[in-house]
């Protein structure tokens, strides 16, 4: 905003009436605000008590005064800047956006701004480094920026298997069937700083990049859906289908043989091993989640938070402390767990 004037409604007919819209129109700039009060108090009153009233000098009364005289409400916008003069045409602007939105030749994978100015040169455009910034900074393009980006694959049964997620939840929730949420959060760095964090003036951490890193830490991370009871249970060799089927004697153990199983279609949980397992346990029912869908499993924000509270700012010297510093979390946590809450509506 500030660039214009709002349009004005009929019943504004006359200049006053135009000046008293723009002084009490909320989106209107604040300069502009300013300058119709101005005016509107000069009509009533002299420019000396105008100007003392409103903090500023008579000749700036006098100067919007006259300026909405003679182009009415018009008169409150800023008059054009000499400024700058242009250093280049708009056929260069238009060469370089032609450029910072193509891919860059081989063997480099992105343009940088010193790239672009040699290929401008090429252009015979004999621009700088800071016009190309000012440039592409005004059109928003950032010629060096990568979003990533998944293609997912159409999955026929996508909302069915979201739907049939929500409903064991809400199931469990009401005293239905026992639902559980499995996944695994593997590879997390236990990493230990070279000199110890300080605190800067403003309260902010202040942390060095030199860390040493000690070892490396899994977890299978389990969430009971009717009561929101979570485990991190630690994971003491690879992360393959035996392992897996460890947790799920695990879960059998202390769960009965009859549940549900939420969990993503990860290689450990479709293997031969683990299908030839839950063929002979008829009890356990799995729900699997589509493909690229995390967030469909409930656990999955478990692991996003505890990651935010514990691991991602934090410190250890060893596996073992990271491992005991995420526990006592988890039964922190615990101590106030809620039933989970998992809803989805399909797009229309």
């Amino acid at each position: 905003m500030g660039t214009a004037l709002p349009t004005m409604p009929r019943t504004a007919e006359t200049t006053e009436q135009q000046l008293q819209y723009v002084a009490a129109h909320p989106g209107v700039a604040q300069r502009h605000a300013f300058r119709a009060r101005l005016v509107l108090a000069a009509a009533a009153t002299s420019l000396r008590a105008v100007a003392a009233a409103h903090g500023t000098t008579r000749n700036t009364v006098r100067k919007w005064v006259r300026r909405v005289a003679a182009e009415g409400i018009e008169g409150l916008l800023d008059a054009p800047r000499s400024g700058r003069p242009v250093l280049y045409p708009d056929e260069a602007v238009r060469d370089l956006v032609t450029l910072a939105t193509s891919q860059r030749p081989g063997p480099y994978a992105l343009w940088t701004h010193r790239a672009l100015r040699e290929a401008m040169w090429n252009l015979n455009w004999g621009v700088t480094c800071s016009w190309i910034t000012t440039t592409l900074n005004a059109l928003g393009l950032k010629a060096h920026r990568v979003h990533g980006w998944i293609h997912r694959r159409p999955d026929p049964d996508f909302e069915a298997k979201v739907l049939a997620v929500q409903h064991a939840v809400a199931n469990a929730k009401i005293g239905g069937w026992p639902v559980l949420s499995l996944d695994e959060k593997t590879a997390h760095p236990v990493r230990t700083p070279v000199r110890a964090d300080t605190r800067a003036g403003d309260g902010s951490v202040r942390r060095e990049f030199e860390y040493v890193r000690k070892d490396t830490i899994f977890w299978y991370g389990i969430q009971d859906c009717a009561s929101g009871a979570v485990q991190m249970l630690r994971a003491r060799s690879r992360m393959d289908s035996a392992a897996f089927i460890e947790v799920l004697d695990y879960l059998k153990e202390v769960h009965g043989p009859d549940f549900i199983l939420i969990m993503d279609n990860g290689p450990a949980h479709t293997s031969r091993v683990t299908t030839a397992w839950l063929a002979e346990h008829p009890g356990i029912e799995i729900l699997l989640t589509p493909k690229h869908a995390s967030w469909v499993n409930p656990i999955e924000s478990v692991f996003g938070i505890v990651t935010r509270q514990v691991l991602k700012h934090g410190w250890f010297g060893t596996a073992e402390d990271c491992d005991q510093a995420v526990q006592d979390w988890i039964e922190e946590r615990n101590r106030t767990h809620r039933p989970v809450s998992f809803t989805w509506q399909p797009a229309a």
